[in-house]
């Protein structure tokens, strides 16, 4: 699978032009990255962005069997409030497509991620793949 180069706007897992990280996690072991995935969701505000990131971290933290090909998330809430970016790093874009393949998102039925997908003032508003910083310098150079 190809991947296109990150937007400009984005200069790596913690700098997103016009957006602030508000929180980061995952195992941030020795993987090598593979994919960046930018998952963008609308937020009725501030207050309604920080929320839903937290459910998020509340649901990953009760997940049952969590996608080995996941290897960090860095949540970005835009300056008005009005959007959040995750910078999701992959081992690979197919892992990706994996971990969605049963239609309810990265995670598995539960509790907690029905919240996340169903939280009041958040709309998803799209998922983007793209090759991470490293490949792009390195498919530049070859």
């Amino acid at each position: 699978m190809t991947l296109p180069e990150l937007p400009a706007f984005v200069r790596g897992r913690e700098e997103i032009d016009g957006f602030t990280l508000y929180r980061s996690g995952g195992p941030r072991d020795q993987r090598e990255v593979g994919c960046v995935v930018l998952v963008t969701v609308d937020t009725d505000d501030e207050t309604a962005a920080r929320a839903w990131i937290d459910s998020v971290f509340v649901a990953l933290a009760s997940e049952p069997n969590p996608h080995p090909g996941g290897i960090s998330a860095a949540f970005h809430i835009r300056e008005d409030g009005r959007q959040v970016i995750n910078y999701a790093e992959w081992v690979s874009a197919q892992d990706h497509v994996d971990a969605l393949s049963d239609g309810n998102g990265v995670g598995s039925r539960t509790a907690g991620w029905r919240r996340v997908q169903n939280f009041p003032g958040a709309r998803p508003a799209g998922v983007e793949r793209y090759r991470p910083p490293l490949l792009q310098v390195q498919a530049e150079v070859e």
